[in-house]
């Protein structure tokens, strides 16, 4: 059984061998890595959209480490507690794979797991974690999936298009969204930055009935140079630091972080 849809036309991916047909004849080959391509050129902003490959090889290293495992813990005990056989579950904007990947070690292989991002290289990558997860190279915006077929869809840390969560999740179905609060890596805002301004979450919130939503905050102590540095190399405030402060680089020897989220638990077709 299977969940893929055409992004061309939506009708279901039929898989023949090496290849990914759908009744109108779009085909879609498995790469030798054993990842499916489901993004469309008109999908593609640039060549290489996603994140690059210097913060993906970062966000990898640092992340295999276990410093954000707290976080992955929050998201796979609600799903455990509301299991039920044969989930479809979707990890969406899934980066280098270690999210989708560690879900699936502790939720169990009874599951479908399917896991989407706009990055060719992330998907690349995360193929070496676990052949057995459907990688796919697609867009948030399409996401390559029959109507209402998931059970589950995992957003952490992603931006995700209402319509979409809509259409693709079962009626039963709900949607996890990891996001982060003001105080969120704190401290690494204060060594990059002149003055913190605290951003609007207006745009990240959902349309849709909340299940259940609640702050989630944990001290984290990085005792090493080269885990602190993939850390700031993961996001975005590592490619905007001013010329006059990159000196606090090399300085760093260890990092004490906070990590602050809001979980929020979406069910769209909840009356």
């Amino acid at each position: 059984m299977s969940e893929l849809a055409c992004p061309k036309c939506h009708q279901p991916l039929i898989r023949a061998g090496r290849t990914y047909k759908c009744e109108n004849n779009h085909n879609y080959d498995i790469s030798k890595r054993g990842y499916i391509n489901l993004l469309l050129n008109p999908d593609k902003r640039h060549n290489n959209p996603g994140d690059s490959k210097e913060s993906l090889i970062a966000r990898k290293a640092y992340l295999d480490k276990g410093y954000y495992d707290p976080i992955l813990h929050e998201v796979t005990h609600y799903i455990q507690e509301h299991a039920h056989k044969e989930m479809a579950i979707l990890d969406l904007g899934c980066g280098e794979g270690y999210y989708a990947f560690k879900a699936k070690q502790i939720l169990g292989d009874q599951n479908r797991y399917y896991a989407l991002d706009i990055s060719k290289a992330a998907i690349n990558m995360a193929t070496r974690y676990d052949q057995d997860i459907t990688w796919i190279v697609g867009n948030s915006k399409n996401i390559p999936i029959l109507d209402h077929s998931l059970d589950v869809i995992m957003a952490l840390f992603t931006v995700v298009n209402a319509n979409e969560i809509a259409r693709t999740l079962k009626k039963d179905g709900y949607m996890i969204h990891v996001t982060a609060n003001k105080n969120h890596l704190i401290e690494i805002k204060h060594l990059i930055y002149d003055e913190v301004h605290e951003k609007s979450d207006e745009f990240i919130r959902q349309p849709f009935p909340v299940i259940e939503s609640y702050d989630f905050t944990k001290k984290v102590n990085i005792n090493n140079r080269e885990d602190a540095l993939n850390l700031l190399k993961m996001t975005p405030h590592y490619y905007h630091i001013k010329k006059e402060r990159r000196s606090v680089l090399d300085t760093l020897e260890a990092l004490d972080i906070t990590i602050d989220l809001r979980i929020t638990v979406y069910a769209p077709w909840k009356q």
